[in-house]
């Protein structure tokens, strides 16, 4: 018999002097201490009277450490993986966001529940989302193959009681 002290998993490892051995039986190992962690947060005041948060750590290991040495050990890996990031430098991009963009433009059109027909035709024409309907008018939706009036008017009935956009019903002197 080999017992080792470790922490986490260890898979055995293939070609190691003992796996050569025929009477040496390797197995994983589980080193894990902390059979069960529970938590809760109260609510607390200190006092002034002022509200916090209080957090409340369960902890119940195997015997091999303590809840205390386990959760400062724990601490301690999180603050080593944590360390690095406090000296990151964020550097500024220039990115222009268009602030007078409407934002139910770039609703899907799956937003507006269409029968499956109209969903269908709209997607074969390339129309995604609202934004792409709105370089429609009425007129312009009767010429998508296969959109016949009664797709047409539930496209503008859904486009009115959803988003209370009206689409234009004809051209005025637009050149699609």
């Amino acid at each position: 018999f080999r017992i080792e002290r470790g922490t986490g998993c260890r898979t055995v490892e293939r070609g190691r002097e003992e796996a050569t051995s025929l009477d040496f039986l390797q197995i994983d190992s589980i080193f894990m201490p902390i059979r069960k962690v529970n938590y809760s947060v109260e609510e607390t005041r200190i006092e002034g009277g002022i509200p916090k948060d209080r957090l409340l750590l369960e902890v119940w290991t195997n015997g091999s450490l303590s809840p205390q040495e386990a959760l400062s050990s724990a601490a301690t890996i999180l603050v080593d993986l944590f360390n690095p990031l406090k000296d990151i430098s964020i550097e500024q991009t220039d990115t222009v966001v268009d602030v007078d963009q409407d934002p139910t433009a770039q609703i899907p059109i799956e937003e507006l529940q269409l029968s499956v027909r109209a969903y269908n035709c709209l997607k074969r024409a390339q129309v995604n989302s609202v934004a792409d309907l709105l370089d429609f008018t009425q007129e312009d939706l009767l010429e998508i193959k296969n959109f016949g009036q009664k797709s047409a008017e539930e496209v503008v009935e859904a486009l009115q009681r959803r988003l209370g956009i009206t689409l234009p019903q004809e051209r005025s002197g637009k050149n699609n």
